[in-house]
């Protein structure tokens, strides 16, 4: 071969390397703010998670156990692990989180802290490992595992002492050190209270820094040096993401990657973020796939319908969140098949609704890319690439707009965006505008991007679009850009009742209501809806929305509803207050008013109770508590007790009593089943105590189920 040859080979290798990665001589943007590191960059790129929630709490129906359960009543009959992880992998999560041990101690791995662990039980022997056969089940199916081990502890004799951090950081070395890989280890920020503590059954607080999370973080670091850190912990500021402030999946249309502590307990700031926040702590969304929120089982819980679980994923991975979905496994030891089927529809339908971004074959023009240089061209947007490619404006180009031409009229109703978050967040306001007769109409419009920003809107058609993005960062920068024309979902029926029990149905504009009553109703059941339902004795309604037109349905939703209130009276209370906050708010069959015993001086602490006069005997058989669920938690009811009675004057002993498990983080109503039925005209309700141990009460609405 001559040199001829040689040199013309090696020009022709040269070139198509230059040709595959151009070169640019223009400086990239300089890094705005903090930026994330390489271990956030990857949590990023994962968006959607499981938390999977399993233990003794699946087979007593409670979501924060005592510690006092017995490890005997843990009885699997199908435990299959490979199965949560095919089902999360086929429904597009990226990895699964284990509540390894929750509040109630119970370990699902054979800890050598406790014997409170799955050792204790007859699954498998007592030599089972769940922790162990969900990470090979992880790697089976190409999914990331994470932790959660609740500091607190209702079960360890020691918690609140030295030798409970001792043993907690102890099963933290376990866990890291035998069961490979963890992509995120999770906390919350239940801290101390009311528990079996070895048998002491009593309440104890812990001082502040007792978990000493700094030397935690140490700890874990040293093991797992590429884990996420989520949660509750003060001073930890590297490799975290924060909580959003709620447990409803739902983050705010403005959410800044950027704050300054994670343990804050400002849950509007946990939400938002902050704008010149100091630490790169993007935010994690927390909810549950069964409605009413539950995160352990609960057959009185169904999972999302098609609309609710497609919300879930806008008002999350859509508005810059990480989405971590609480998975509830069954009493046999899986997913049950209700939730699968709920989890792949949803799957199937984003499939369907981001397959083609119509932005790629349009034509797109900017009125600035930086330096004029190819690598920064606006088509970077619409490459195959949508993280490390980007369009970028020249330092000094604070606004700026992409223009899209799609040669002819297309419909389109979504609108995708992505920062190029390597170099920071910036946009803090964009815009976008359809030609309309040849001038510009606005037809979103929203203010942070972060990772990932999704807008939805009515469908538009034009031949061509504008962006417009705002930043008071020295310049801007866009590595995604999709339109997209999703596919329509029928809304759900709603359904409200009246004091008399009289229930009424809405739905979508030109759609059919079908309903039935009963708790399971078999599909021939149902019936089209025509006029409202008479529910004086309360029950169960199912009911679906049909397009006439189309033929297709929504989700089927389900209601319980209570006895009528029309005879209620309420004949005394320990501070009925008066106006917007009077006690008869609670009996009003309105849940957006509330009783609350903040006095015109000051608060009135707790107990509190109130005496009810139903106007008739009834069998009751549960009752049910709507705590304030207007985003504070002052005066949220955690402890109560019940008593009823024939006459109003003899009432015995409690009826019920327990705790509210939760509220603070997940104020939905609360439905608290009797041992038995019991016949009764007469209730005392009695609030024993608020989260926080507030100094006053707050409740929107009480209720009683009967099963007559």
């Amino acid at each position: 071969m001559t040199r001829k040859t040689l040199a013309a080979i090696f020009s022709v290798c040269i070139a198509q390397v230059l040709m595959a990665e151009p070169h640019s001589s223009v400086a990239p943007p300089e890094p705005y703010g903090p930026v994330p590191t390489a271990n956030q960059l990857d949590w990023h790129e994962m968006e959607y998670y499981g938390l999977v929630c399993y233990g003794l709490n699946t087979y007593t129906g409670q979501e924060w156990g005592y510690g006092d359960v017995s490890p005997d009543v843990f009885k699997p009959t199908d435990l299959d692990t490979d199965q949560w992880a095919r089902v999360a992998s086929q429904a597009g999560m990226k990895g699964l989180i284990l509540v390894a041990k929750h509040h109630d101690g119970f370990c699902l791995w054979p800890s050598k802290t406790t014997d409170y662990t799955i050792a204790a039980t007859s699954w498998k022997d007592g030599k089972g490992d769940i922790l162990g056969d969900l990470a090979e089940s992880c790697r089976k199916y190409g999914l990331k595992l994470g932790v959660y081990i609740s500091p607190w502890d209702r079960n360890h004799a020691e918690y609140g002492r030295e030798k409970y951090i001792e043993d907690y950081f102890e099963q933290w070395r376990e866990v890291l050190t035998h069961y490979g890989p963890i992509f995120e280890v999770w906390f919350d920020g239940a801290n101390g209270g009311t528990g079996y503590y070895g048998g002491a059954r009593e309440q104890r607080t812990i001082p502040k820094g007792y978990y000493q999370f700094e030397k935690l973080y140490t700890i874990i670091k040293e093991r797992q040096p590429n884990t996420i850190f989520f949660g509750y912990l003060p001073g930890v500021t590297e490799d975290t993401c924060r909580w959003v402030g709620n447990e409803a999946g739902l983050a705010p249309v403005t959410n800044w990657c950027r704050f300054d502590d994670s343990s804050s307990h400002d849950l509007e700031l946990l939400g938002t973020g902050l704008k010149d926040g100091k630490y790169w702590m993007p935010a994690e969304a927390d909810t549950t796939i069964l409605h009413p929120k539950k995160w352990y089982y609960n057959p009185n819980s169904k999972p999302r319908t098609l609309r609710q679980f497609v919300d879930l994923y806008y008002t999350t991975i859509g508005r810059n969140a990480s989405f971590n979905l609480g998975l509830s496994i069954g009493p046999e030891g899986t997913i049950p098949e209700r939730d699968v089927r709920a989890m792949l529809a949803q799957k199937q339908y984003l499939d369907k609704a981001f397959a083609y971004n119509l932005a790629v074959k349009a034509d797109i023009t900017a009125n600035n890319h930086r330096g004029q240089d190819v690598s920064y061209e606006p088509e970077q947007c619409v490459d195959s690439d949508p993280v490390n490619t980007y369009w970028a404006s020249d330092d000094g180009v604070k606004h700026a707009g992409l223009i899209f031409d799609f040669e002819k009229r297309i419909a389109f109703n979504n609108l995708l965006l992505q920062e190029h978050i390597a170099l920071g967040q910036r946009v803090h306001k964009f815009t976008l505008e359809i030609d309309k007769d040849g001038n510009w109409e606005q037809v979103a419009e929203g203010t942070t991007i972060g990772y990932k920003r999704i807008l939805r809107f009515d469908t538009v058609k034009t031949a061509r679009a504008r962006l417009t993005l705002q930043t008071d960062a020295p310049c801007l920068t866009l590595s995604n850009v999709g339109i997209y024309n999703a596919p329509p979902i029928m809304s759900d029926p709603v359904m409200k009742s009246d004091l008399s029990g009289s229930v009424s149905i809405t739905g979508p504009e030109d759609a059919s209501i079908y309903y039935a009553v009963g708790d399971r109703p078999a599909s021939d059941n149902f019936k089209l809806y025509t006029g409202p339902i008479d529910l004086g004795n309360g029950g169960i309604v199912s009911a679906y929305a049909l397009d006439n037109a189309t033929g297709s349905e929504s989700g089927i939703v389900r209601k319980q509803f209570g006895i009528s209130k029309s005879e209620w009276k309420i004949i005394d209370c320990s501070f009925p207050n008066k106006g917007d906050a009077s006690v008869k708010n609670l009996i009003d069959g309105n849940d957006s008013t509330m009783w609350h015993t903040h006095g015109p001086a000051d608060r009135v602490k707790p107990p509190h109770f109130v005496i009810i006069d139903m106007g008739r005997a009834v069998e009751v058989a549960a009752f049910t508590c709507m705590p304030r669920h207007d985003g504070s938690s002052i005066g949220l009811v955690d402890r109560y007790t019940l008593h009823l009675s024939n006459d109003g004057v003899q009432w015995g002993d409690p009826i019920a009593a327990g705790e509210f498990e939760n509220v603070k983080n997940n104020p939905i109503r609360q439905t608290v089943k009797l041992a038995k039925p019991v016949n009764a005209r007469y209730i005392k309700f009695v609030a024993e105590h608020a989260v926080d141990a507030n100094d006053c009460v707050a409740i929107c609405e009480f209720g009683v189920i009967s099963d007559k």
